[in-house]
């Protein structure tokens, strides 16, 4: 069955939106910042409660470039859940944008984006590019400088966590000097692509509560389906990171479970080797949202430097030739060091929200302490 007609350069944008109190903060800045706002069109996933979505909703019901599908927040599966619903209310466009709901645009995105993309096929780099990385913090924004533009952040490495996962450790600012860098890594707040990528690698909509592998796995698969993931030449959008004090599906329901989902990206990533032991509910179409056959696992592990027995990774896209130094190996396995990955960014002003949140959080946990040992000692 024939597909939609493609629309010339129109962008299709998915946003995957849970209890986001910004989310319509976003959509104004899409289109706001658009060089041509009426060939954006958006597809929602709102997962919220209540009437938390009334203002998005009385925003946008007369716009027809947003479609929309709303959940309730109880409904909600997690982040690859979203992603899949909002990917089947693309309708022909001709390029595929993925981002958060806390999210900040620059000015003339939209052709800036196409720009990149046409750049990098017509220099003959790579046929099926992808733009993707963590984007600059949200609070840089307001502050923004021209000259700050090239100045973007890059995705250096990836480590395996302490569930023996492979996750991502942040980025580093670096001066791109108008070029695009390739890299392995996507990162599920800023996607954009010829629409190609989204047909040819589609959303799983079998991979339940699964956050932490949702990355790495669809950078091996679209890795294996020969696209070419490249850091974009300038600051395109700014992220909100941490948002400590805000609504997550993990805090209204901390007793859902991830494993049957992070099994099955195990299962792609060669740690788990019989397909058997996954249980019924992720074995669905296993072939159709699995590997490519254009470049394979092997292949993806070599060049990214990755080692699943010893459980290390050899690269850092930072650094000269992608070499990771002695020290970025040995971190490079949570069991070596105690930081979380959003600690590493190497960026000041990137992570000043992160940073921020996470010295507030030791703060009060040294504050519970004292109180408890004060307690304590007035008991004996």
């Amino acid at each position: 069955m024939p597909g939609p007609k493609i629309k010339p350069d129109t962008i299709f944008v998915s946003i995957a939106s849970y209890r986001d109190d910004v989310c319509l903060s976003t959509i104004k800045s899409i289109f706001e910042n658009a060089a041509k706002p009426e060939n954006v069109f958006l597809g929602i996933c709102q997962q919220n409660k209540d009437d938390e979505d009334k203002d998005v909703q009385d925003g946008n019901e007369s716009n027809p470039n947003i479609r929309t599908i709303r959940l309730k927040n109880y409904e909600a599966k997690g982040p690859t859940w979203a992603r899949y619903l909002c990917a089947t209310l693309w309708n022909g466009e001709e390029y595929f944008m993925q981002i958060d709901s806390h999210t900040k645009f620059v000015k003339d995105w939209d052709t800036k984006c196409i720009k990149m993309i046409k750049d990098i096929q017509d220099s003959g780099k790579s046929k099926k590019p992808i733009l993707s990385h963590y984007p600059r913090e949200i609070s840089d924004h307001d502050n923004y400088k021209e000259s700050d533009k090239q100045m973007v952040p890059r995705m250096c490495k990836a480590f395996w966590n302490n569930r023996g996962m492979l996750s991502f450790m942040g980025a580093e600012t670096q001066d791109t000097k108008n070029e695009p860098y390739q890299t392995p890594y996507i990162a599920g707040g800023f996607i954009f692509s010829p629409h190609e990528y989204l047909l040819e690698v589609p959303y799983d909509p079998n991979l339940p509560y699964l956050f932490v592998g949702e990355e790495i796995l669809h950078s091996l698969r679209a890795y294996t389906f020969g696209w070419d993931v490249f850091t974009p030449t300038e600051n395109i959008v700014f992220h909100e990171y941490t948002r400590a004090s805000k609504p997550k599906i993990w805090t209204d329901n901390p007793y859902y479970s991830d494993m049957a989902a992070f099994d099955k990206a195990k299962y792609y990533l060669g740690i788990i080797k019989d397909k058997n032991s996954l249980k019924d509910e992720v074995k669905v179409n296993l072939d159709k949202y699995g590997l490519g056959t254009t470049r394979s696992l092997k292949d993806f592990f070599k060049y990214t430097g990755i080692d699943a027995d010893k459980q290390t990774v050899s690269t850092n896209f930072c650094r000269p030739d992608n070499k990771a130094s002695e020290e970025d190996i040995k971190q490079s396995n949570e069991k070596n060091h105690v930081k979380e990955n959003f600690i590493l960014f190497k960026n000041s002003d990137y992570t000043t929200g992160e940073q921020i949140g996470i010295t507030v959080g030791m703060i009060l946990c040294v504050i519970f302490v004292i109180w408890l040992i004060s307690v304590l000692k007035k008991r004996k």
